[in-house]
């Protein structure tokens, strides 16, 4: 336990003297994944990725699994439905959340690493794999009330585990 936290604070120390090193320079591309962060257009609706570790909102979860298992995310990582993954039309990639489910209070922390859901409702503001939607209890229902929470930290850890450069206030 001790040698994780011991771990954990390295990686922050490391992300921090990386981020003060690199050039701040203001012309710099917005954007550090030219894919994933753009605007994008889908049916005719056009979606901005924010800049959010902020990020906290209600509304309905969906799930997907079979018709994507083994196709490629946003992020270019191969989708697993019973790996703890997420999709979202607007954080950063990767980004870390907690969803909650507001009928049963069952959490679970995810990985967003590619972009939905695209329903005709804008109601949804999350898709999640088929495991995350077995332990948040709403696989057999199909959707459910959520609370979606980022973590600002853990969601730059995983920017660098995906050797990208994580989001900085400067960078806005």
């Amino acid at each position: 336990m001790r040698d994780d936290i011991k771990f954990q604070k390295l990686i922050v120390f490391l992300l921090l003297a990386l981020i003060s090193c690199s050039s701040m320079d203001e012309n710099r591309e917005k954007y550090w994944h030219s894919g994933s962060e753009r605007p994008y257009i889908v049916n005719g609706v056009k979606y901005y990725p924010q800049i959010n570790y902020q990020y906290t909102a209600v509304g309905e979860a969906s799930w997907y699994g079979y018709e994507s298992h083994g196709k490629p995310t946003a992020t270019g990582r191969t989708f697993e439905k019973n790996k703890l993954t997420a999709a979202h039309r607007t954080l950063p990639l990767p980004s870390v959340v907690i969803v909650e489910n507001l009928a049963n209070k069952k959490k679970v922390k995810l990985l967003v690493n590619d972009r939905g859901p695209f329903a005709k409702t804008n109601r949804r503001i999350i898709d999640v794999s088929q495991k995350a939607a077995e332990i948040l209890g709403f696989r057999r229902n199909g959707r459910a009330k959520v609370r979606v929470t980022c973590l600002p930290e853990e969601s730059q850890l995983a920017a660098i585990a995906y050797r990208r450069k994580p989001y900085t206030s400067k960078s806005k």
